[in-house]
């Protein structure tokens, strides 16, 4: 049985890339921490040689594989390291642990229903906001809203990071919904928000722009802001987005508005412009219908496909594949 979860490596690594001693031998770390001798020598053994690997892929390295007690001994010297090189780092814990507790921030998402476990990559925040929160390993809402709450007492925070935190402190459900797929006046995430917001993602004159190639109806205003696309750059727009897409067809296969209730929809003589109208933006309601009927055609999940009845089948394909 290992000693150490793969949650308490995540916390040691994530500490460790601060930390001085990233790049001292583990022999001497070893040595240093009077504990049992690191097998492996060379140059190379170093605590950042590991500490950028997940625990799954730590567990495969040629030094540590089939071994999970090297796995052990390695993330033993680490934390104890860690303890050696900053002796308040318990205190610092306990602090963080008690001040999250009381974060504001967390107590919203509770209260509306908002997973905690949320990911980030599914959020629409902008490219500096991104940076600022991969490079501090934050990957979900949760997690951002730990790091706002202890950014906020050391840094002037700005643009959107700056507005998330204040609409989530506040409960601000309209500014809630600019950042997460969340429908003013009701509880949990939805996924017709999620696609929209995977299209707010882009640049509105991009945006604009698709939903001209795609042949919306829009008003003169949005016309105006278009930027003219070809073929090519729509691909390529397109592909930047299919990834999330499917990232968010996943996080939401079981949820009660998800993918399953989306395909009942359909099979039901629903459309896909009826399930997006809830958008309220022309723009982005033919860029989400776009790319979901894009994601859903020939998906295995769509149980009614193989259905016996001919007039069914013909039905639910006609609608996801094109056929009017």
């Amino acid at each position: 049985m290992a000693k150490f979860t793969s949650t308490e490596w995540d916390d040691i690594r994530k500490k460790f890339r601060h930390s001085i001693m990233a790049d001292t031998s583990l022999v001497s770390l070893a040595q240093n921490l009077d504990t049992q001798e690191w097998p492996h020598k060379g140059d190379e053994e170093k605590p950042s040689k590991y500490i950028d690997f997940s625990y799954d892929e730590l567990l495969t390295m040629p030094e540590i594989a089939g071994k999970v007690d090297q796995a052990d001994h390695l993330i033993g010297i680490l934390k104890e390291t860690l303890a050696f090189d900053d002796p308040f780092g318990d205190m610092v814990a306990q602090v963080e642990e008690t001040s999250a507790k009381d974060n504001p921030i967390l107590k919203t998402l509770a209260r509306l229903n908002i997973p905690d476990i949320y990911p980030m990559q599914l959020a629409n925040f902008s490219e500096g906001t991104r940076l600022v929160c991969s490079s501090e390993g934050v990957k979900t809402i949760g997690e951002f809203a730990n790091l706002g709450q202890q950014m906020s007492t050391r840094v002037v925070l700005g643009g959107d990071f700056r507005n998330a935190l204040n609409a989530l402190t506040h409960g601000d459900e309209e500014g809630i919904s600019q950042f997460l797929p969340y429908r003013k006046g009701s509880i949990g995430l939805h996924l017709a928000e999620a696609i929209g917001l995977i299209a707010a993602g882009v640049p509105r004159p991009d945006q604009v722009g698709l939903a001209k190639f795609y042949g919306a109806k829009l008003g003169a205003q949005d016309l105006t802001a278009a930027r003219t696309l070809n073929k090519d750059q729509v691909e390529k727009i397109e592909s930047g987005m299919r990834v999330t897409v499917n990232v968010a067809l996943e996080w939401f296969k079981d949820a009660k508005d998800g993918k399953e209730a989306l395909v009942k929809h359909l099979s039901d003589g629903g459309t896909y412009e009826r399930y997006f109208v809830v958008l309220n933006d022309p723009v982005r309601e033919a860029i989400a219908v776009r790319l979901l009927s894009g994601a859903l055609k020939g998906s295995v999940s769509v149980k009614t496909a193989a259905a016996p009845l001919e007039e069914k089948k013909a039905g639910l394909f006609g609608r996801l594949f094109g056929k009017k």
